[in-house]
């Protein structure tokens, strides 16, 4: 895997290829996913649709969206991640442009071509239809534990915690929770954590460090649940990370 990050906007571009892997049930909280088959094929559950994506094929994960990915080694698939506060604060026309600014300068430093480059920047259009059109609101009290959950999700939140912060009973929350996230407030957290310790990986900060300031009782810990998570290892994403260099 190949990590792209651009410095001025929130969008990341990733690269999967040359892993037999299977990405369980996860969500993002934070951005929406653009995917295009690069070579092979891919398998991806979204919700209750299963779809089997060959070359060419372009599939969008809206946040919150609960889905699972399976490459065979096969395979080669790009990812474009998008902050949803690119979405959400911008209309279409400015977003449009700023991922065609970005994807021009990642097709000329080789990480895509030009055909990759028209098909996330058509599925654009997708995004914000999504968007418009409105996916089903989050409960209030959900969505309120679920962001207080994804902006400190190295805090030990207890059900019992969590479960007063709402009046509810514990087990009452749990099923609520799930039903509405897709995932239970554990692995809501867990997977949270594990984005955290991404972007403080990306702030160059020590991989010891991050797995203790993320709660992880020990190294072997933290690298299990990364590696389950993202695909990779921790040390293993460090060295996977690039910068889009932007033309002036």
């Amino acid at each position: 895997m190949r990590y792209y990050q651009c410095e001025k906007y929130p969008i990341e571009f990733v690269v999967s290829e040359n892993m037999d892997k299977r990405f369980d049930a996860h969500n993002h909280a934070g951005h929406y996913v653009i995917s295009v088959v690069m070579r092979g094929a891919v398998t991806v559950d979204l919700e209750s649709r299963k779809l089997v994506c060959h070359e060419g094929d372009v599939f969008v994960i809206p946040p919150y969206a609960v889905h699972s990915v399976c490459l065979k080694r096969e395979a080669r698939l790009l990812s474009m991640c998008v902050g949803t506060a690119l979405v959400t604060g911008t209309d279409f026309e400015t977003a449009e442009g700023i991922v065609r600014e970005v994807s021009v300068d990642a097709v000329g430093q080789g990480i895509f071509g030009k055909v990759q480059e028209e098909k996330l920047l058509a599925s654009m259009r997708a995004v914000f239809r999504i968007q418009d059109k409105g996916r089903k609101e989050m409960d209030t009290s959900i969505k309120f534990l679920a962001d207080k959950i994804a902006s400190h999700p190295e805090c030990e939140l207890t059900i019992e915690t969590l479960a007063a912060d709402i009046f509810v009973s514990k087990y009452y929350l749990i099923k609520k929770f799930k039903r509405s996230v897709g995932l239970t407030p554990h692995q809501f957290c867990i997977q949270n954590r594990i984005r955290k310790a991404q972007r403080l990986l990306d702030a160059e900060r020590a991989i010891c460090g991050v797995a203790a300031e993320m709660g992880f009782y020990d190294q072997s810990h933290f690298d299990k649940t990364f590696l389950k998570i993202v695909g990779i290892s921790p040390s293993e994403y460090v060295d996977a990370k690039s910068v889009i260099r932007q033309s002036v």
